[in-house]
């Protein structure tokens, strides 16, 4: 097709221009064409959470339901606190008739969102149709559902005196589900033994919700603890998963961001340029680097902030103490007490942080960790040098003859090494 255009469509990703197509094509119901548009869309970014769940969604309707579940599962995969590919692939196991596989997941959707009264209904349904209705009526009174939830407690009652429920079961939360007849009252003999019965029509199964046209709500990374990392990277724990969306800091006092890793902000914030500290003191010399500067933002409010995809991390120090190659760090609290330095003999530009606080980090493929003792100090390759943890203390070292090492460390600590050198 040639002509002119305005220019929006020429300024639009690739990706960006199937999703938009593959939208249209679900609002005109025309999920053969959808799939394939959001299929082109995922070459170009194959972790995008909203091409994703359009694609469950697609499938969905396509009656392909065992695809949906496997594309729900990757969105589970990749985003543990996803609460709605939870209860999503919780609601596909109901359609596929799958009471053991849909508990779990409204039990974890759940979990992950207690306000969610869906959810709990959801969950008091299968409780039900499982026989549990002690936990049935729990679920469906934290729905909000008193009346369904007081039908089961009396029916329970008909076997056995009331259970008092305990104060855990009653802070939980409910969803609204398909109403659930009356239950039955347990005939005489072996029935009365396995105590009351509730029956539920086929008819009531839900469907899954469909809401991935809805626009996405921005998904918020966690901290992890800067020893859960260390001991990952010392193979020691499993590896943290990588963040998922934007890192959103609240700003009481400053914080310090790098320009590139900047997504938005908020409230009544100064922003300045970031000056290197040393030895408690703010000196002249900027921090970081021409292309790639720091801002330091003062006042209160809050930012949202991020790296590459699957090549960023943010950590929390609980009174720890980290050193860090300058050109890594993409974010830090006031919280936590800073220094610039160097490198002795070496001339690489590092930070200290101590205390309590989050740190934002460029990883890449993820730093390799070695142990450092008193007993065995390592030479190290300069250009490799990521940081350290502990009391180490890395130097120039001038070796005889030919050598690829620059640097000696000794102490006691753990010191990472960058795995790509760029």
């Amino acid at each position: 097709m040639t002509g002119a255009t305005d220019g929006t469509e020429s300024s639009r990703s690739p990706h960006a221009i199937h999703l938009a197509s593959a939208g249209e094509l679900v609002a005109a119901q025309k999920f053969g064409e959808a799939e394939g548009e959001i299929l082109r869309a995922l070459a170009d970014a194959p972790a995008d959470a909203k091409a994703l769940n359009l694609l469950a969604l697609v499938r969905y309707k396509l009656g392909r339901l065992e695809d949906a579940c496997s594309t729900y599962r990757e969105i589970a995969a990749s985003a543990p606190h996803d609460a709605g590919a939870r209860r999503n692939l919780g609601l596909l196991a109901l359609k596929l008739g799958r009471l053991d596989e849909a508990l779990p997941e409204f039990e974890m959707s759940v979990r992950i969102a207690p306000q969610d009264e869906r959810a709990w209904s959801y969950l008091g349904y299968v409780y039900a149709k499982k026989g549990k209705v002690i936990e049935a009526a729990a679920a469906f009174r934290r729905a909000g559902q008193d009346s369904l939830a007081g039908e089961l407690e009396h029916s329970a009652t008909l076997q056995r005196p009331p259970t008092p429920l305990s104060r855990a079961s009653l802070t939980r939360p409910v969803a609204l589900a398909p109403p659930l007849p009356a239950p039955v009252p347990p005939s005489e003999g072996a029935e009365a033994r396995r105590g009351p019965r509730v029956e539920i029509s086929a008819h009531a199964l839900p469907a899954p919700i469909e809401e991935p046209l809805a626009p996405p709500q921005p998904r918020e990374a966690e901290p992890i603890p800067l020893l859960s990392y260390v001991l990952s990277r010392l193979g020691q724990s499993p590896a943290p998963a990588a963040p998922v969306g934007a890192l959103r800091l609240t700003i009481a006092d400053e914080a310090h961001v790098r320009a590139d890793a900047i997504l938005a902000g908020s409230g009544a914030l100064a922003w300045e340029p970031g000056l290197r500290r040393a030895q408690g003191r703010c000196s002249t010399e900027p921090l970081g680097s021409q292309r790639r500067p720091y801002f330091r933002l003062t006042g209160a409010g809050e930012i949202w902030l991020a790296g590459a995809h699957g090549c960023w991390l943010p950590l929390r120090l609980a009174d720890d103490v980290l050193y860090v190659r300058e050109d890594k760090v993409l974010a830090f609290e006031g919280s936590l007490t800073w220094e610039a330095g160097t490198v002795p003999n070496a001339g690489l530009r590092m930070l200290q942080f101590r205390g309590r606080g989050t740190v934002a980090l460029e990883v890449g493929e993820g730093p390799i960790a070695f142990k450092v003792t008193d007993e065995k100090p390592t030479l190290l390759s300069a250009a490799r040098l990521y940081g350290w943890v502990g009391r180490l203390v890395p130097h120039g070292e001038r070796l005889p003859g030919a050598a690829p090492f620059q640097l000696a460390c000794q102490g006691e600590g753990v010191v990472l090494l960058d795995a790509t050198n760029g």
